[in-house]
């Protein structure tokens, strides 16, 4: 019984230091800041290319032609001189039938790499404007074949696109070499 005070003490003082410890926390009101306004950052540079490297008609300083960036037509019209629509507003998309032929085909079995492959050949494919008129024949036939479609040639490929931006389908391209 002489302990009882003792013990009672010991768990008023853990009782006391557990209301403190889980105290709820006092709300500090801070004054609202103004948002600083966005800086404006030049898209193109002095010589005329953007971070990436690239002008607006898609050539980088060593004439490499990137689709990307090709953004000049986009400004006055729908549809690019080859017949895609501006990527950003339109994204890029397989069909069922070309992840098929692509399986079949080049064997690629990876959803992602046939969605890298596909934005790769979109980007730096060779379409019809940028052959020669002696190579322009495959594309031209393919054209014949499938209509409205845009047809370009990539590492060995004919990518045939549809005019929403999608990839119908893949065929070996053994005529053209690239």
């Amino acid at each position: 019984m002489e302990y009882l005070p003792l013990i009672l003490l010991f768990v008023v003082a853990i009782f006391a230091f557990c209301l403190l410890l889980f105290r709820p926390k006092k709300k500090v009101s801070r004054k609202p800041t103004k948002p600083t306004p966005p800086q404006h950052i030049q898209e193109y540079d002095e010589d005329g290319y953007n971070r990436q490297g690239y002008n607006e008609i898609g050539k980088n300083r060593q004439g490499k032609y990137n689709r990307f960036y090709n953004v000049k037509r986009y400004k006055t019209d729908l549809y690019s001189d080859e017949g895609f629509l501006d990527i950003r507003q339109n994204p890029l998309y397989l069909t069922n039938h070309a992840r098929d032929r692509m399986r079949e085909r080049m064997g690629i079995n990876e959803a992602h790499k046939m969605d890298v492959l596909a934005f790769e050949a979109y980007q730096f494919g060779k379409s019809k404007l940028q052959l020669m008129k002696s190579e322009r024949g495959v594309i031209e036939e393919k054209e014949q074949e499938y209509g409205d479609s845009v047809i370009l040639i990539y590492r060995g490929y004919c990518y045939v696109f549809t005019e929403n931006n999608g990839l119908k389908t893949v065929y070996k391209n053994d005529r053209v070499r690239m």
